[in-house]
């Protein structure tokens, strides 16, 4: 018993236990969703999409990571003191996608370490004053990535560094990134440089800067006496909308899943995208949770898989499933016609292999459509004006919103296309050729495509672009035509005489591209069973992507009942106001029924004869407890930016929120006049 005093003590012992331990320990799989069949099917289409997404951000990254990486080795290798009082810095211009840049510096961070591990990043947040930024510098510089700290925070400074440099007998440069060189005080950064450009002899230092915006941002923020202290050396990354271009044309428009977003949904990301954040990681991720919204709790949507697990998928089917799956609105369509045709009863054998033959026509219509759609793309991205769009995913937005060669742009591109050259007929035909064959493999539906596009090819190149001229019949009005159909048929025969052999046989591909085209790019909601692949409810989406703030807050205090979840809260109609209801809903619901400027007096009296309806008569002594939750709820209400103080009268509040009775008064009395 070593522990054993006479005097009451506390005696410290060395255990074990170490900080944030306890979050470490293994809790188990916390998925519920593991042994769901549709969870399988959603982590298969988007771990594929995601594994293609990595490998685009690699390739797209990977050769400004190289440039830099060469930079920094050329400054570690040159000893020349030429430049002495000037820092190595390199101006990384990232463009406005902020969220994406992490990434982006956790890469170049990485293939830095290779040359020198002295690397330290310094965000905006951390660089409050000239010292904190100094402190957070010299601090992961000395200590790295090591457990073990050398040197305390409050201990950094710069003769710390210098010292520690020299003690080492380094001639590795020390690297500072500045992810978001536009978000730091100008004041900070200029004396941080100044300060920094009077060690240069002692201390290699290399500086690099992320530029969200431009070049002049640099110019702007920094005066001369510090821009003149740097030896800049520019470096561009891609462009956010040609990245997400990529992105798709990896991911989603390569085929390699079943799941298809379509409709007024991929029009809602890609405007999020153009409009808002240009952020690609955004973008995935709406398009994660989009697949997930289609995914989740649809017991069928687990036969949006691979071709080749279909059979398989549709063994598994229960009685409700293939209930479920019959009920289908295009399977409705679909199965009605074929009752028609076939004058039997489908039963559930017959209805599995059929729903099979279905799966399987739409991958087959799938890949076929990527397919014609980029040759598309290809022919009609540049035409004068562009009319169905300069990107791929704008011409794969109207696809799969509307039936395509039903509208306007598709027929005003097929006009441009004929007025197309010779030549660059040709150029563009065989590069059509060229993405089939590519892109369609071993796929012997595309067989005999290619085999009539290179006939035709074949017939351009030989024909002639001179005029023949033939035996001009004569036509004589009949009486079985009219004087305008024989006006058409002679503006025909005139137009027949006047092309030449290249004008025939560019007006038969045409045809024949405007017939490929019907054929493959049908709009795919269209097809039987669409609904267990398509996902184009924009409405779900926006829901959880671009929801509101105010709506809802309105929603949680005029019905708590939503989220409270409790039986006291619920009301048989929005206009109902209970006593038992939170005393913010009280006030909140009475302050909808006021106009622009609300009593303090009334609006308590209003609040009493709720939460206290057995007294009738005005209170002219109001219970102290009441009138401080009263207080309170007012409060809380001002603080969400309902209302505020008004200066005409003291014991009246303004109303913020529009009065709905008052904007249809004034429409009404507009529409009057009007």
């Amino acid at each position: 018993m070593d522990d054993v005093s006479v005097s009451k003590g506390v005696f410290a012992h060395k255990g074990n236990y170490k900080i944030g331990s306890a979050r470490k320990k293994s809790q188990g799989n916390l998925n519920i969703y593991d042994n769901e069949l549709w969870y399988d099917a959603y982590k298969n289409v988007w771990s594929t999409i995601k594994n293609c997404a990595e490998e685009i951000n690699n390739s797209m990254f990977k050769q400004i990571l190289i440039d830099i990486k060469i930079y920094i080795k050329d400054i570690k290798d040159n000893d020349n003191n030429n430049f002495l009082n000037e820092i190595s810095t390199a101006i990384l211009l990232t463009g406005v996608n902020l969220p994406d840049h992490d990434e982006l510096f956790r890469k170049l961070s990485l293939q830095i370490s290779s040359i020198t591990k002295y690397i330290a990043v310094i965000q905006s947040r951390d660089s409050g004053s000239m010292k904190s930024l100094i402190e957070e510098m010299i601090f992961q510089l000395i200590n790295g990535s090591e457990d073990e700290v050398l040197v305390k925070k409050s201990q950094c400074t710069l003769r710390v560094l210098e010292t520690w440099y020299k003690d080492k007998s380094m001639k590795i440069p020390l690297v500072i990134v500045i992810p978001d060189f536009e978000t730091f005080n100008p004041i900070i950064l200029r004396d941080f440089i100044l300060v920094l450009s009077s060690y240069r002899k002692s201390i290699k230092f290399v500086l690099i800067f992320g530029v969200a915006t431009t070049l002049h941002a640099v110019h702007r923020s920094l005066p001369y006496d510090a821009t003149s202290k740097l030896r800049v050396q520019v470096f561009y990354t891609q462009r956010q909308d040609k990245s997400l271009s990529d992105i798709l044309e990896g991911t989603v428009f390569s085929g390699k899943t079943s799941f298809m977003l379509t409709g007024r949904a991929f029009q809602l990301l890609t405007d999020i995208f153009l409009f808002y954040d240009f952020s690609v990681d955004s973008f995935l991720q709406g398009y994660k949770l989009c697949m997930f919204q289609h995914f989740y709790g649809n017991r069928i949507s687990y036969l949006c898989c691979d071709r080749e697990n279909i059979e398989e998928a549709v063994d598994k089917l229960s009685d409700d499933d293939l209930d479920e799956v019959r009920n289908l609105p295009s399977i409705v369509k679909y199965t009605d016609n074929w009752k028609i045709a076939s004058k039997e009863k489908i039963t559930d054998s017959a209805f599995k292999w059929l729903l099979v033959k279905l799966l399987k026509e739409f991958h087959d219509f799938k890949s076929g459509f990527f397919i014609i759609l980029k040759c598309l793309h290809y022919l009609v991205s540049s035409l004068p004006g562009a009319p169905l769009g300069k990107q791929l995913r704008e011409v794969y937005a109207t696809a799969v919103t509307c039936d395509l060669i039903e509208t306007h742009e598709y027929k005003e591109c097929l006009k441009l296309l004929n007025f197309l050259s010779k030549s660059e007929l040709i150029t563009k035909l065989e590069n059509f050729i060229k993405i089939i064959k590519d892109n369609s493999g071993d796929k012997n539906d595309f067989n005999h495509v290619l085999i009539n596009l290179e006939d035709r090819l074949n017939k351009i190149r030989e024909a002639s672009l001179e005029i023949t001229t033939e035996e001009v019949q004569v036509l004589t009005p009949t009486s079985k035509l009219s004087r305008t159909s024989f006006r058409e048929k002679l503006l025909n025969k005139a137009q027949e005489h006047s092309k030449s052999p290249f004008k025939h046989a560019q007006a038969e591909l045409m045809n024949y591209l405007n017939n490929l085209m019907a054929i493959h790019l049908k709009n795919p909601n269209r097809l039987p069973a669409s609904e267990i692949f398509c996902f184009s409810d924009a409405n779900a989406g926006k829901h959880h992507l671009r929801g509101s703030l105010r709506a809802a807050i309105h929603m949680g205090l005029n019905d708590p009942s939503i989220y409270l979840n409790c039986d006291c809260c619920k009301l048989e109609t929005d206009q109902t106001i209970q006593p038992t209801l939170p005393d913010l809903s009280i006030i909140y619901k009475l302050h909808l029924e006021s106009r622009k400027l609300i009593n303090m007096y009334d609006w308590l009296q209003a609040f009493l004869m709720i939460v206290n309806p057995n007294d009738d008569s005005e209170q002219t002594e109001v219970d102290p407890e009441i009138q401080a939750r009263f207080t309170r709820a007012v409060a809380e209400l001002q603080f969400l930016g309902f209302i505020k103080t008004s200066r005409r009268k003291t014991d009246h509040v303004k109303r913020l929120t529009i009065v709905i009775s008052e904007v249809w008064m004034n429409r009404n009395i507009y529409i009057c006049v009007k």
